[in-house]
């Protein structure tokens, strides 16, 4: 398969990793954490039973912020298996040459401002990695409902900032024709990313969270880089030019 990274994408503070020969490469969690996180946010949206019960864990008065992400994703591929077979080869090397340094501004998508940005490595090349995903047309949708909900929500959240209409309109409209858009890397620092997306619409979980763990379950905080007026991590999976 291909990945074609429409925006750069992020892997750390620090960069990328390297090898013992030090060649640059990427983990294959990169896309399995890309698609599960979309898979999590179709799932709760179209079972009923699945968001209820993933709400009920939410609200629970005992809960532990650093285990929420695993739990809501056993509570939602234990129903749906969708990534069992999963296989992607364990290191993706990346074109040294298309490596670079860049500073990357932390941007608060409701103040408009920088709130803590960094210097660091991004990179922006086609790749071709070694998988193999059961039920391709399903997880293409999976992935157009997640990317396409995540980007309307950072856009929401951006209300008349100039980059709606430079960036993320014509984002979305070019979205519609990718194949199986993801979001990858380090493209927020909340730490649940998009994990819980699905319930910043439900109040009383948003409410628990802000209240008692002082934590905004919307990734409000999204790498952006100013030069290139684009936001991290958007890119495309597409079945061809490698194996399945």
């Amino acid at each position: 398969m291909l990945l074609l990274n429409w925006t750069p994408f992020v892997f750390s503070r620090k960069g990328f990793l390297r090898d013992e020969e030090g060649k640059p490469y990427v983990p294959s969690s990169v896309i399995e954490n890309a698609l599960k996180s979309a898979a999590v946010y179709y799932y709760i949206k179209k079972d009923k039973e699945i968001e209820n019960k993933v709400k009920n864990y939410l609200l629970k008065k005992e809960l532990d912020p650093k285990e929420v992400v695993e739990k809501v994703r056993e509570l939602v591929f234990n129903k749906y298996p969708i990534f069992e077979n999963l296989k992607i080869q364990e290191k993706i090397y990346l074109n040294p040459e298309r490596i670079k340094e860049e500073y990357i501004e932390v941007f608060d998508l409701k103040e408009w401002i920088d709130v803590k940005g960094f210097k660091t490595e991004i990179y922006q090349d086609t790749l071709e990695i070694d998988i193999h995903i059961d039920n391709w047309e399903k997880v293409k949708a999976i992935a157009h409902s997640y990317a396409e909900g995540l980007a309307h929500m950072e856009m929401t959240m951006l209300k008349d900032h100039p980059l709606v209409d430079i960036f993320y309109k014509p984002l979305l409209t070019e979205m519609k024709n990718w194949e199986a858009p993801l979001r990858i890397g380090m493209w927020t620092e909340n730490k649940f990313k998009g994990n819980l997306l699905f319930f910043w619409r439900i109040k009383e979980v948003r409410e628990k969270f802000l209240k008692e763990h002082k934590l905004d379950i919307r990734p409000r905080y999204v790498l952006y880089l100013p030069r290139e007026k684009q936001t991290t991590g958007w890119a495309e999976l597409k079945k061809e030019g490698g194996a399945e």
